[in-house]
């Protein structure tokens, strides 16, 4: 039987159900906020302590533990400020929440908790504002956010249905994650051992002499990346260049020279002009950033900041530039650099790859591994692309189930 609805005043939701009523946040719940809590006070790693939670969303949005608790009733707690303002928890146990987290206790026990959890999930994106940190929703705000009642046993319903429907959307999404992690582990694996010990696994091997390398097939020589390539100093003197190309993630990606991010220079004159098959490194800042990977092939002619150091090939007859980047991407993946760095910054300059003993097989050789593995890693990156857009896929249809339920648009059977 089609149930009568009304006018709900909130124009995303639309109608409701007759019997729905629409409420305030600070009709429901008591509102307050996590404290500042200092790095002195979290624990080491094998310490036991009540959890800290913190705007972050990986790990649960733990940040550590301390040895005193704040709170020991279940309560919904939402980020104040940053990239994650408005993300909606249910905390449970005894635990402590830093001061980007607002909490939200029920005034009575009329009320289903996980149901406004879930409501609120999809109510409080809508009222975040943009600021200078990202966003904010502040208490204040979120008092006066409105959401949509249906009757108590309704609501434990609703609850409950949901549960058990997101439980199940969410271990699909996580172990879709998950196989997109092995992927790349073994995308890493498979170049890693292809570029150090070749496609033919019975030629006989010696020994390289570079620890993170060991053993090389015998026809494979140990030369300096110096013997090979040269750095390129070609600024875009006049402006002549504007494709802008910019480093990320170990790709080379085009970006909008004329954005107004505040991110790029006003002047791009000083960048300089890369051509194909030239190798791009970003060596500075090593201490700070350990999971950024920094080497990359460049695709086409474009201009990058100087501050990258930009490989070309000297003699096309002897190396594949390809080839050595996959090389740098393997050494890269080891943490390498991260040894070489020196100075306040952790630099590495020019005169210390140059200096780098690299692997070179025969040129034939090279090139069948890089269109081995240029194929082998296009197929393993379309797997993980279509993971990707399975997980948003599941993603959108459980923020669009939660809505029908918790807005009334879909009926309880």
């Amino acid at each position: 039987m089609t149930r009568t609805m009304k006018d709900s005043g909130i124009e995303w939701i639309g109608e409701i159900p007759e019997d729905w009523d629409v409420v305030k946040v600070k009709q429901l719940f008591n509102l307050g906020r996590g404290r500042v809590i200092a790095k002195t006070e979290l624990l080491d790693e094998n310490s036991e302590g009540y959890p800290v939670y913190s705007s972050q969303t990986k790990n649960n949005g733990i940040l550590g533990y301390i040895s005193t608790y704040d709170y020991d009733i279940p309560q919904l707690t939402w980020t104040t400020d940053g990239a994650n303002a408005g993300t909606i928890f249910l905390r449970t146990g005894l635990y402590n929440c830093t001061n980007v987290c607002g909490t939200l206790s029920l005034k009575t026990d009329n009320s289903s908790l996980n149901y406004l959890l879930h409501i609120l999930s999809i109510v409080s994106p809508h009222y975040k504002r943009k600021d200078t940190n990202g966003y904010k929703i502040m208490n204040n705000e979120m008092a006066e956010i409105k959401l949509v009642l249906p009757p108590l046993e309704e609501q434990e319903q609703i609850a409950l249905i949901l549960d058990e429907k997101v439980v199940r959307i969410d271990a699909i999404i996580a172990d879709t994650k998950q196989s997109i992690e092995e992927l790349k582990k073994y995308k890493q694996s498979l170049i890693t051992e292809t570029v150090t010990k070749g496609l033919d696994k019975d030629v006989p091997m010696k020994d390289s002499g570079i620890e993170w390398i060991g053993k090389i097939p015998e026809d494979w020589e140990v030369k300096r990346i110096g013997n090979y390539f040269y750095k390129v100093k070609n600024p875009n003197h006049n402006l002549v260049e504007t494709n802008l190309l910019s480093l990320s993630y170990g790709n080379i990606i085009q970006r909008d020279i004329n954005t107004n991010d505040g991110l790029l220079p006003k002047n791009f004159e000083t960048y300089n002009i890369v051509l194909p098959d030239d190798i791009v490194l970003r060596m500075t800042d090593l201490q700070n950033d350990h999971k950024s990977l920094r080497t990359g092939l460049v695709g086409e002619k474009g201009i990058i900041t100087s501050a990258y150091i930009t490989l070309r090939v000297k003699n096309s007859n002897q190396i594949n530039a390809a080839y050595l980047q996959k090389v740098l991407y393997t050494f890269d993946i080891k943490k390498g650099f991260y040894g070489m760095g020196n100075g306040v910054r952790q630099g590495v300059n020019f005169s210390d790859i140059k200096k780098m003993d690299i692997i070179i097989p025969p040129l034939s050789e090279q090139n069948q591994i890089v269109e081995f593995l240029d194929s082998k890693t296009q197929q393993i990156d379309q797997l993980i692309q279509d993971k990707e857009e399975l997980i948003a896929q599941y993603e959108e249809y459980k923020k669009s189930m939660i809505y029908e339920y918790v807005t009334g648009k879909r009926e309880i059977c």
